[in-house]
């Protein structure tokens, strides 16, 4: 009894994140935590321990990641530590560049996995072995956030117990490692272990003030490591390994999740009078349908940690509703450009009728209307006339963050997402278009994957068919060859206006991510892979002649069909001619064929750029203002070798014509926040 109190203090004192004292900054030794002989009901303190401590990354988590980038801009309010990320010139004291907070996740995740008893077995299943693979993601998690912000970093897998053991970590230039590093330490990692071969989607979950928390998935966690390590070294193998991942993930059996049409924002009429926006929907709860995994934070200060976002992108009473960052002029360019495809269905027909919304901004209420609608479902003005004078007279909101001014009600201020099931269809899709596969990461966009749209040779050709058919599966078996084209029919349906697939349940269906703001994606014939004209030059040419000769041969036919009855000679000169006519046209289909083999392959060459780029765009409408768009343009810049593209982005902010001095920077690949060693 004794000996249980004792360790119920000790993860006590871990999960209210009480530390000794010590000369580093970066390190916080938890001398508390050691102990050898942990309890098998007491390790949920060291669970809620760490837990705990990961709620202090949730708002920097989301600012490095959006602040620094081309979605985001500052205003007049903005504070200097934010101004700071907004400009990229990050000073060691900022608020913001805190390393110590991340090392305290990896120590007691450390500590954990040092004396928790991976051998304890119960009916032959290890007993925390659930808890072990959420502890070891948990770890991979920080370990790669800490890459993607500071570059090179300390590394150390053993729990540090003394100031002295963490003054030779920080001091060594040894203990160092790159992004590459981390992702190769931690696919060995997550990879060997063997929970990995069961269903993983099946997470321990814990209820964290009142919050339901499940960590990341170790699928999950693989594929974001195994796409990072692809960006950084271009190895196909990598991005081939991350696709089948997310592939096994998203189609595990009884934990299907298709990108449904049933969070969208649409027009729900022809006259642009009535919308539709479940897309909010997605983000109310942590338990909303498109959520992953969250960091599950405290809603009263007094009480914990709870996040500065709302008071960031919203008008709060804290900030005297005076939003400190707003959606910069680049985000709507981007939102208004797309073209929105509706789709109305005719009855009795299997053709819907198509019609484009107007390019006309005048014909819209709000110019946010005009394009995708996801940026004007998730941030709205209103004007407020009733302030007193030292209040802003505009509230902003970004219901990511905010459902309005109450808060009583507002679950939005409790967690924080990690990752969404949109956003890794999206990272699939980059994974997929870098193995080889752009048609597919195309179709990811455009139609949703599903077992139908595999199947259509003129979505996905025979050629990247095959290949696919390559990619097996892991730990996961649904059909007979066991690869990436198999997708569940029952679970994954294409949209089809006048079909059966309408009356399936709504989260059934798979529609492209595309669809989800910018109307039926799949029928819009303006959002297609590129077609170049002179690539294709011999082909038509090729493909005109046979048109000419064959319709020479009918018309020969056509002529001389009575001739074979004339007589025996004019019977054998028809059949000469007709097997001379046959022979050159069989001749020709080749030569067409072969032209058509050849044009496809060099323009195929043309679809890697083109879809990274629709990508790359998809990512800014569906994950803005959600912490991830610094590190999207951090792996395109990486896989393109392009040290200077996220300075080019960045300067966009106000515009696609505009410049922004700050922008500077972030050339030569100088991405990284100066990493604070004391």
């Amino acid at each position: 009894m004794k000996k249980s109190i004792y360790i119920f203090v000790v993860g006590l004192l871990a999960a209210i994140g009480l530390s000794t004292t010590s000369c580093e900054d970066m390190f916080t030794p938890d001398n508390g935590m050691v102990t050898t002989d942990l309890a098998p009901k007491d390790t949920l303190y060291q669970m809620m321990g760490i837990f705990k401590r990961m709620q202090k990354l949730a708002t920097r988590t989301i600012l490095l990641g959006e602040v620094r980038a081309d979605l985001v801009d500052i205003n007049e309010k903005t504070p200097l530590s934010i101004q700071e990320l907004s400009q990229n010139s990050v000073s060691l004291d900022n608020e913001y560049n805190n390393p110590r907070d991340y090392y305290d996740v990896i120590n007691n995740c450390n500590t954990y996995l040092k004396y928790v008893d991976s051998l304890l077995m119960t009916h032959g299943t290890g007993y925390y072995e659930k808890e072990i693979m959420a502890v070891k993601t948990c770890r991979a998690w920080t370990y790669l956030e800490l890459a993607k912000i500071y570059g090179e970093i300390p590394f150390y897998t053993d729990p540090i117990t003394s100031s002295d053991e963490a003054d030779k970590i920080i001091k060594s230039t040894e203990n160092r490692k790159s992004m590459e590093e981390i992702c190769d330490f931690f696919i060995k990692d997550l990879d060997s272990y063997q929970y990995m071969d069961k269903n993983d989607a099946l997470c321990p979950r814990y209820n964290v003030e009142g919050v339901q928390y499940q960590p990341i998935p170790a699928r999950v966690m693989l594929a974001e490591l195994y796409l990072w390590r692809g960006s950084v070294t271009q190895s196909k193998d990598d991005f081939i390994n991350a696709a089948r991942l997310y592939h096994d993930f998203l189609t595990f059996t009884n934990e299907e999740h298709a990108t449904t049409a049933s969070y969208t924002s649409e027009w729900a009429d022809l006259n642009n009078q009535s919308l539709s926006n479940a897309y909010v929907s997605n983000f109310t709860s942590p338990k909303s349908y498109g959520i992953v995994s969250v960091i599950p934070l405290d809603t009263i200060e007094f009480y914990g940690t709870c996040s500065d976002l709302r008071a960031v992108f919203c008008s709060s009473y804290k900030n005297d509703y005076y939003a400190l960052v707003n959606p910069s002029e680049y985000i709507k360019e981007v939102s208004q450009d797309q073209q929105y495809c509706q789709c109305i269905s005719v009855k009795n027909s299997s053709k819907p009728s198509v019609s484009y919304k107007s390019d006309d901004v005048a014909q819209y209420t709000s110019p946010l209307y005009k394009g995708d609608l996801r940026l004007s479902s998730v941030y709205y003005l209103t004007n407020l006339n009733d302030r007193y004078h030292n209040y802003n007279s505009v509230l902003q909101n970004i219901y990511k963050y905010s459902q309005g001014e109450g808060i009583s009600s507002d679950k939005r201020l409790s967690f924080i997402p990690l990752f969404r099931y949109n956003i890794l269809y999206l990272h699939m899709a980059e994974a997929l278009n870098r193995a080889g596969f752009p048609e597919t990461a195309f179709a990811v966009l455009k139609y949703g994957l599903s077992e139908e749209i595999m199947s259509d040779r003129s979505i996905i050709s025979e050629y990247e068919y095959e290949g696919l058919k390559e990619i097996k599966t892991r730990g996961y078996s649904i059909g007979t060859t066991n690869s990436f084209v198999e997708w569940p029919k029952e679970y994954f349906q294409p949209m089809k206006y006048g079909s059966a697939a309408t009356n399936l349940i709504s989260s059934t269906l798979q529609i492209g991510i595309h669809s989800i703001g910018s109307g039926d994606a799949s029928y819009n014939e303006y959002y297609t892979l590129p077609v170049t004209d002179e690539v294709w030059a011999d082909y038509n040419v090729k493909h005109d002649e046979y048109i000419t000769y064959n319709a020479e041969f009918e018309s020969w036919k056509i002529k001389n069909r009575l001739t074979i009855f004339s007589s025996h000679e004019d019977s054998v000169n028809y059949e000469i001619k007709e097997a001379e006519y046959l022979s050159n046209l069989s001749d020709l289909v080749a030569e067409v064929s072969d032209e058509y083999d050849k044009a496809y392959l060099e323009q195929r060459t043309y679809y890697p750029d083109f879809v990274a780029q629709k990508i790359l765009e998809e990512e800014a409408l569906e994950g803005m203002f959600e912490g991830h768009r610094f590190y999207d343009l951090m792996r395109y810049a990486l896989y393109t070798g392009n040290p200077d593209f996220i300075a080019e982005q960045v300067a966009k902010r106000k515009g696609k014509e505009s410049t922004n001095p700050s922008a500077n920077n972030l050339k030569s690949g100088n991405w990284y926040i100066p990493l604070r060693k004391k």
